[in-house]
C-alpha cells in the first residue's frame, strides 16, 4: 500500500476516472483509449504493447469500455494486501494487464484521487496558521516580527560593518536588493548635482556666510565619484538594506529592536522602522526576490562591498570540536586544527593554577578521540591517569622505581618519503644523544663533546651497528652502561664518566640505563613523570619527546602530543630549543603540539619561549594575576579589554586567539563529561 502510495504520476488522469470506473487514455493519433498501466507500461515495453491487445472504443468520447478485461483467478480471492503483495514481486517482463482484479483497480483509482487532491491542496501545508499586521510589528503564527531599514548611509563607513551585526545574539534575518544603475544616467545626474552645490558654495561665500561642512562634504564626494566613475573604478547600484527582527515575547522584541539600532547607528548608518509597511515587508522578506517595500539608497561598487564580508566575531566550522560558549555573542564555538587555514596546528594554553587548563585539555582530548585522533599526553603532575584508565588508554609511569623503561639509544626507525644515506640513521641518533647527555650532566666542554662523540660511535660499533649498514632491524641497541664501558677505556674519560656514573650504576640509573619495553600504539597514551626527582625531569621529558618524535615521524598520521607542564623543559636551555624545534616540524608529520604551562615568566625569559608561542597559532589564556598579565603582554600584546577580561576571568573561562580571530569563551561541558574527566578531591 505504502509502494503505491509512494508512485508520483505524470499524467493528470483524474479527468478520465468516473464513478471508480477503469481510467482509459486518449490516443494521441485514433480513438483507442489505453488503460492505467497500459498507458505506463507501453512507454517502458514498447514491443510487448506492439500487438494492440487493449481494450478499444470507437463509440463517442463519452462513452465506457464495453469490454472488460478477465480477473485473475490467482488471486481474485485474496486480501488487497496480498494482491498488491503478488503483483510487486512479479517479474516486470511477466507483468500483464490482464493480471489486475476489480479491487486492484478500484484502490489505484481511490489512491489516485486522494493523491491528486493533496497536490492540489499544497498551499495549505505551507501557509501559516495564522497572521495580523500592525503598524510597527506582526504577528505569524504566535511570533512577533519588526522590520527596520536602512535610510541613509555616511561618507564613509568601516568596510567590516557588518561583523558586529552578523555577532550580535539576537534573532534576526538581513534582506539585500541591489539594482545596477546607467552610468550615463547617472553621470548626468551627478553632473547637475555637483552644479548645484558648487553654486550654494559659491553663493555663501559672496555673501560671507558661514558654509554648512555637510554641504562642502557632500560636493567633494559627488566630485570623487563621478572622477571614478569615468575612470570605471566604481559602478552604481541602487541598495535596499532590511533587517528583520523576531522573537515570541512582544516586550523582548523591542528590547532587541533597541540593540539593533544602537548597533547599527555607532556606524553612522540611520534606519527606521518599517511603520505602517509591514505587510510589504513581509512579502520583501519571502524567498520571492520581489522588493515591495522599494526603499533604496545609491551606492557604489567600493561601499557595496563593505557589506559582504560575511565574518562576525564567531568561530563556527563544520567539522571540529565544540570548545563552549562565546562570551560575546552567546554562540557556540566550534574549531578545526586541521581544517582552519591557520600556519599551523600547535596550540599554547597559559594559566594561573585552578584556572581550568587540565580540565580543557582532558575536555578537548575526550572531544579528539572521538573524532579519530590519537593523543599523546607528557603528565608531570599525573593529572590524566583516571582519563587514560576510563577510555582504555596506555599509562606509562617513568620513575626510579618503575619497572617501565625508555632507551635513549633506540634507533629511530625510517622516516617516510626519506632518502637515507649509509649511515644517517645512526649519526642522527648520536646527535640527539649528544643533547640528551649535555642535559644529564648539564653542559661539557668541545674537548668532552668531541670525546662523547667517538665514543658513542664505538659504542654502536661494539653492538654490531656499522656505520655503512643500510638496515639496524633486528640487534639489539645498547644502553648507558655500554657507553661507561667505553669511555672507562678511552683516555680523558675520568671527568665525564664520573658525572655521568650516577645515571649507569648510581641512584638513577635504572632510568636511563634499561631496555625499551612499551610502546604508544594505543589511541590515548598518557606518559608520567611525576614520580621522578626533580633533578630528573628535564631529562626525562626530553627523553620522552625524542622518542614520541621518532615515532611520530616514521608513519605520518594525524596525532595530538600535550605536553604538560612545558615550564620544565625551559630550565635546560638545549631542553627548550629541542621543543622549539618540535613545534616548527610537527606540522609536516600530521602531528599538532599543545604546550601547557601555569608559569609565564619561563617563557620570557628563556629566548624560546616567545617563539615557541609564535610557532602556535591557537593560543588559549585562561585567568591570570595581575604579575603574570603585565608579562603576557610582553608576549602578545593584549588589549586593555583583553587584559582585564583575563585577569576579572572565572573558572574555565579563556580567550581564544585563533589567527586574527580574538574570542572570549566558556567552556561547555555536559554533567557526563564533567564526572568522566574531573579529578578534583574537594
Amino acid at each position: 500500500m505504502e509502494v503505491i502510495q509512494n508512485v508520483v504520476y505524470d499524467t493528470d488522469y483524474s479527468a478520465y476516472v468516473a464513478d471508480g470506473g477503469y481510467p482509459l487514455f486518449q490516443a494521441s493519433a485514433t480513438t483507442e483509449k489505453l488503460w492505467f498501466f497500459d498507458k505506463i507500461l507501453s512507454n517502458i515495453f514498447p514491443n510487448l504493447y506492439a500487438k494492440k491487445w487493449w481494450t478499444t472504443s470507437t463509440g463517442n468520447a463519452g462513452n465506457k469500455a464495453k469490454d472488460v478485461l478477465p480477473e485473475n483467478v490467482a488471486i481474485k480471492d485474496k486480501t488487497l494486501r496480498d494482491q498488491v503483495k503478488y503483483l510487486l514481486e512479479l517479474p516486470d517482463n511477466e507483468y500483464n494487464d490482464k493480471l489486475l482484479t476489480s479491487k486492484l483497480r478500484q484502490y489505484i483509482s481511490e489512491t489516485e484521487k486522494e493523491y491528486a487532491s493533496v497536490i492540489n491542496d499544497y498551499k495549505t501545508h505551507i501557509a501559516p496558521s495564522y497572521w495580523e499586521f500592525k503598524s510597527t510589528h506582526y504577528n505569524v503564527s504566535g511570533i512577533f516580527w519588526k522590520t527596520y531599514y536602512a535610510q541613509s548611509y555616511p561618507s564613509y563607513i568601516d568596510a567590516l560593518w557588518t561583523r558586529d551585526i552578523f555577532g550580535l545574539h539576537a534573532k534576526r534575518d538581513m534582506s539585500r536588493f541591489i539594482f545596477p544603475e546607467d552610468d550615463a544616467a547617472i553621470q548626468s545626474m551627478l553632473k547637475n548635482r555637483a552644479t548645484q552645490l558648487k553654486a550654494e558654495v559659491k553663493d555663501a561665500m559672496q555673501k560671507g556666510i558661514t558654509l554648512d561642512m555637510e554641504i562642502e562634504q557632500q560636493y567633494r564626494d559627488v566630485e570623487m565619484i563621478r572622477e571614478k566613475l569615468t575612470t570605471r573604478e566604481e559602478r552604481y547600484f541602487e541598495n535596499s538594506f532590511y533587517i528583520n527582527v523576531y522573537d515570541d515575547d512582544e516586550e523582548k522584541l523591542k528590547e532587541t529592536g533597541k540593540k539593533i539600532e544602537q548597533k547599527i547607528s555607532g556606524y553612522g548608518i540611520r534606519i527606521k522602522s518599517a511603520i505602517q509597511r509591514m505587510d510589504e515587508w513581509f512579502v520583501s522578506w519571502l524567498p520571492l526576490c520581489t522588493d515591495e517595500l522599494a526603499i533604496s539608497r545609491s551606492s557604489v561598487t567600493s561601499s557595496l562591498a563593505g557589506g559582504f564580508p560575511f565574518i562576525s566575531n564567531d568561530m563556527v566550522s563544520d567539522t571540529g570540536i565544540l570548545y563552549g560558549v562565546n562570551l560575546h555573542t552567546g554562540w557556540l564555538v566550534i574549531f578545526d586544527r586541521y581544517n582552519q587555514k591557520l600556519p599551523n596546528m600547535n596550540g599554547v594554553i597559559l594559566a594561573t593554577s585552578w584556572a581550568g587548563k587540565s580540565f580543557t585539555v582532558k575536555l578537548e582530548v575526550l572531544r579528539y578521540l572521538i573524532n579519530g585522533i590519537d593523543v599523546i599526553i607528557i603528565d608531570p603532575e599525573n593529572e590524566y591517569k583516571a582519563l587514560c584508565q576510563k577510555v582504555g588508554g596506555t599509562y606509562v609511569n617513568i620513575a626510579t622505581n618503575s619497572q617501565q623503561y625508555l632507551n635513549p639509544f633506540d634507533i629511530p626507525p625510517k622516516i617516510e618519503d626519506v632518502e637515507y644515506g649509509k649511515w644517517d640513521l645512526l649519526r642522527s641518533q648520536i646527535m640527539s644523544l649528544i643533547w640528551m647527555i649535555q642535559i644529564l650532566i648539564w653542559g661539557c666542554t668541545p674537548e668532552e663533546e668531541a670525546l662523547l662523540d667517538k665514543a658513542l660511535q664505538n659504542t654502536y660499533s661494539l653492538k654490531w651497528f656499522s656505520l655503512d649498514a643500510d638496515n639496524y632491524e633486528g640487534k639489539q641497541p645498547p644502553i648507558m652502561g655500554d657507553l661507561m664501558n667505553v669511555l672507562e677505556g678511552m683516555e680523558g674519560w675520568d671527568r665525564l664518566a664520573l658525572r655521568l656514573s650516577k645515571y649507569v650504576t648510581w641512584t638513577f640509573g635504572k632510568v636511563f640505563n634499561n631496555y625499551t619495553n612499551i610502546d604508544i600504539n594505543n589511541r590515548l597514551t598518557v606518559i608520567s613523570i611525576r614520580d621522578l626527582e626533580d633533578a630528573l625531569k628535564t631529562p626525562a621529558m626530553f627523553n620522552v619527546l625524542n622518542w614520541i618524535w621518532t615515532k611520530v615521524r616514521s608513519h605520518k598520521k594525524k596525532r595530538m602530543l600535550a605536553c604538560d607542564e612545558a615550564w620544565i623543559m625551559f630550565q635546560n636551555e638545549t631542553s627548550a630549543e629541542f621543543l622549539f624545534g618540535l613545534t616548527k616540524r610537527a606540522r609536516k608529520y600530521g602531528l599538532w603540539i599543545t604546550v601547557i604551562s601555569q608559569d609565564i615568566e619561563d617563557f620570557v625569559k628563556s629566548k624560546y619561549g616567545k617563539p615557541i608561542i609564535s610557532n602556535c597559532a591557537l593560543q588559549i589564556l585562561l585567568k591570570q594575576s595581575t604579575t603574570s598579565i603585565r608579562v603576557l603582554n610582553e608576549l602578545l600584546w593584549l588589549s586593555d579589554a583583553e587584559q582585564k577580561r583575563l585577569v576579572s576571568a572565572g573558572i574555565w573561562e579563556w580567550l581564544i586567539f585563533a589567527g586574527n580571530q580574538h574570542v572570549g569563551v566558556k567552556i561547555l561541558a555536559s554533567p557526563e563529561e564533567k564526572a568522566f574527566i574531573t579529578t578534583d578531591v574537594i
